[in-house]
């Protein structure tokens, strides 16, 4: 019953990885609050902190010595895209969806190899790649609907 139970948890949090679509009343709510937000309730905000902690991490394992130091441009275009993310730019929201996609589908196929298997190698990286590309497609979706109130207002004034 117990092991049931688990596995259940542990689907529902597989799950709810890629539910990324925001709900009517929550993209209304990010809409009409757009500036007020805090920083954990603001979709772009969101998307911003884990941009940047994603950058922080990666910084400090070139320090610690895990990874190589030639990450230093994934650094520097992480900080770049996380100031466009977080200014609203829909542009720096896609560019960052496909470039983390790119650099996450490196490190599975980097990663996977039979002698050195291991599944951390794997998952981690789909895990991360599901929860920024969650609330980056949030974020996406917020100035989406802004933009498409902006010109409903736009064409009822003229």
């Amino acid at each position: 019953m117990n092991q049931e139970k688990n596995q259940k948890q542990s689907q529902n949090f597989f799950i709810s990885l890629f539910k990324w679509k925001m709900g009517e009343e929550e993209l209304k709510h990010q809409v009409e609050n757009y500036n007020t937000l805090g920083f954990l309730s603001s979709a772009r905000k969101v998307a911003t902190a884990l941009i940047i902690f994603s950058v922080v991490l990666t910084l400090i394992f070139v320090m610690v010595g895990w990874i190589s130091a030639e990450v230093w441009m994934d650094i520097v275009i992480g900080l770049v895209l996380a100031v466009f993310v977080y200014k609203g730019n829909k542009w720096a929201m896609i560019i960052t969806m496909i470039y983390w996609t790119a650099m996450k589908g490196l490190q599975v196929v980097s990663g996977f190899s039979l002698e050195n298997f291991r599944a951390s190698h794997i998952w981690g990286p789909i895990i991360w790649w599901a929860i920024l590309m969650g609330a980056l497609w949030q974020a996406y979706q917020v100035e989406r609907e802004r933009k498409r109130l902006k010109k409903e207002i736009y064409e009822r004034k003229n």
